[in-house]
């Protein structure tokens, strides 16, 4: 109230219209409705994976667990193999997204402080060409055994490092610095690396921490590559190994699909809970380090594209 009064005062409080506020109604009425839609399926999955035997069996959960039991993650975090993907997945995504952040700032500064150096227009050409043709997967392939990089985290890391939308878009945020700023350093004496490491760096984490969580993300749900290149059990990351669990799941269910009796129950709704509980485990550190980068998200994608 106080705040109103002091707004009516100031003359910035604007007076809202029945047709505003009906308006601000309907809105919030769709926006839960979509909310209802987008977290169903999360609640759903989390549900199913702490549920008991019998409500799972009986397909009787929804939104909220009925019971609780924990014997799915139980059988999943007890699995040595899930702990070494985590730490390699761990390795493949921070060494890939500090190489990737050190490649994509070199390749987006001369073309946002670069001026109209000679080869500018062929060299953006190269960049955006490989948004429109890839190699091709059997290629790709090819080249990383012939390179010697077949069954070795590299071959993982190299095929993601550096992405022409990714370039763009840190070209974009670079141009909306002020380039008096690199000609005042250059004034002063400082060399291109000095000034992109020093001063161009610091002024876009937004942006760096944007493309940072998309990289780590695209490794961490990574699939295809390590499916292609890995072979050593050892070596496996996350996601083969979580898909490995739910091939095991689901095979369980399928024998015992046909079986009546009371432990082929159980094993089987303890099927449905482990594929559940392998999504949830896979989405958890995702969740945790979203919120650490969730201030520079937004920021760093729109002042991206001001002058993209």
């Amino acid at each position: 109230m106080k705040q109103k009064a002091n707004q009516r005062k100031s003359g910035e409080y604007i007076r809202r219209s029945r047709g505003d506020r009906i308006a601000d109604i309907i809105i919030n009425i769709w926006m839960i409705i979509l909310l209802c839609f987008f977290l169903y399926p999360l609640l759903n999955m989390i549900s199913i994976s702490v549920s008991a035997d019998s409500a799972v069996l009986g397909a009787q959960v929804t939104f909220f667990p009925i019971g609780f039991q924990t014997s799915a993650y139980s059988s999943i975090l007890t699995s040595p193999d899930l702990w070494r993907s985590f730490g390699n997945t761990i390795f493949v995504a921070g060494i890939g997204c500090g190489l990737s952040l050190i490649g994509l700032s070199m390749a987006a500064y001369p073309l946002a402080f670069g001026g109209k150096f000679y080869g500018r227009k062929l060299y953006n050409i190269f960049i955006l060409f490989t948004m429109w043709f890839q190699g091709g997967m059997i290629p790709t392939f090819l080249t990383m055994t012939r390179l010697g990089l077949h069954n070795t985290f590299w071959s993982l890391i190299f095929n993601s490092l550096m992405s022409a939308y990714y370039v763009v878009i840190v070209r974009s945020y670079f141009e909306s610095i002020p380039i008096s700023i690199v000609e005042s350093a250059h004034l002063d004496g400082a060399n291109d690396f000095r000034i992109l490491l020093q001063l161009i760096i610091p002024l876009s984490k937004p942006v760096l921490a944007t493309v940072a969580l998309w990289v780590i993300v695209s490794h961490w749900n990574d699939y295809l590559y390590p499916l292609m290149f890995i072979s050593s059990r050892e070596k496996y990351t996350l996601q083969l190994v979580l898909k490995e669990m739910v091939l095991n799941a689901e095979t369980s269910t399928m024998n015992i699909s046909m079986s009546t009796s009371s432990g082929s129950n159980i094993a089987a709704a303890l099927g449905q809970q482990t594929k559940n509980a392998v999504l949830v485990v896979a989405m958890i550190p995702m969740c945790i380090l979203y919120p650490f980068v969730q201030r520079y998200f937004v920021g760093g994608v729109m002042l991206g594209s001001v002058k993209g």
